[in-house]
């Protein structure tokens, strides 16, 4: 279906409008329980937030207040995870992991020459680096998956011209495990740092016969470990990880699983919808 701008819809939008703003119709509809909704969205002339919604039938009746509720709900939250999908999801998809790859391939390769000289807590080290590196570089392709998944699930909401609570419920699960497969990285990497200390002072004490290309081998690693325990990184690394954790009350608290990761983020988005969306609701 179309979303189609009649002489009634156009009636009640200009009804509905205030001084110095300018309307914009959604260019797709809502279909819960087989009814169809537009979304009008009101701006303030040179602001850059919604000043009002108001929520129509196809016909142009403006639907009462609470059947609009549900129905706008739909529509922003929906739009809030498109757009992470853009912002967020897209660029870290990515993001560059051919320095986890090296440091991967570069410790397997060492590792066997060092077996002699490691204790329990260095080969426990290095199994723990790169076990890292590996579920960077795995999450990656993931991150890909969810991406084409998401791009999917919007081109068949503008295919169809409506969104209907599964594709929200669709496109909510593919942000969310984007974003928890995201923060393990992240927390996972914060949390081997006193392994990368002690496996660098490892390398870089102890001297092991090794042919020239393993030697090599030996030295981009060091280098790729020191840039890795930089302390930018590691501090862009920390504000990361409670840009995750505070998403819900704005102080730091760790998740343990993904539903916690999910049930802050959904308890930010509904607070958000609540005190900023539903006041300016113009549907009575």
């Amino acid at each position: 279906m179309k979303v189609t701008e009649t002489a009634p819809i156009r009636a009640q939008i200009d009804k509905n409008k205030r001084f110095l703003e300018k309307p914009q119709l959604f260019n797709h509809a809502a279909k819960i329980d087989d009814r169809l909704y537009y979304n009008v969205q009101y701006w303030k002339w040179g602001k850059s937030e919604a000043s009002g919604y108001l929520i129509l039938r196809p016909d142009g009746d403006v639907v009462p207040r609470e059947e609009a509720v549900p129905v706008l709900r739909l529509f922003m939250l929906h739009n809030v995870a498109a757009h992470e999908l853009n912002k967020e999801l897209a660029p870290a998809k990515d993001k560059p992991v051919w320095m986890y790859t090296e440091k991967r391939d570069y410790l397997q390769a060492l590792q066997p020459h060092y077996e002699e000289q490691m204790g329990e807590t260095i080969r426990g080290d290095m199994k723990s680096l790169i076990d890292v590196c590996q579920y960077v570089i795995e999450t990656r392709d993931q991150l890909h998956s969810l991406y084409d998944k998401g791009i999917e699930s919007l081109n068949h909401v503008l295919g169809v011209g409506y969104v209907t609570p599964e594709d929200k419920k669709d496109l909510d699960y593919l942000f969310h495990e984007a974003n928890y497969k995201l923060y393990v990285g992240l927390r996972s990497q914060a949390e081997i740092r006193e392994s990368v200390d002690r496996l660098a002072a490892f390398l870089q004490k102890v001297e092991v016969p090794l042919p020239s290309e393993l030697k090599t081998k030996r030295q981009k690693l060091l280098d790729l470990l020191d840039s890795y325990r930089e302390k930018k990184l590691r501090a862009t690394n920390d504000d990361s990880i409670k840009g995750f954790e505070a998403v819900a009350s704005g102080q730091p608290v760790p998740f343990s699983s993904k539903q916690q990761l999910v049930d802050a983020f959904e308890k930010k988005q509904e607070f958000h919808f609540q005190t900023k969306i539903v006041p300016i609701i113009r549907n009575t």
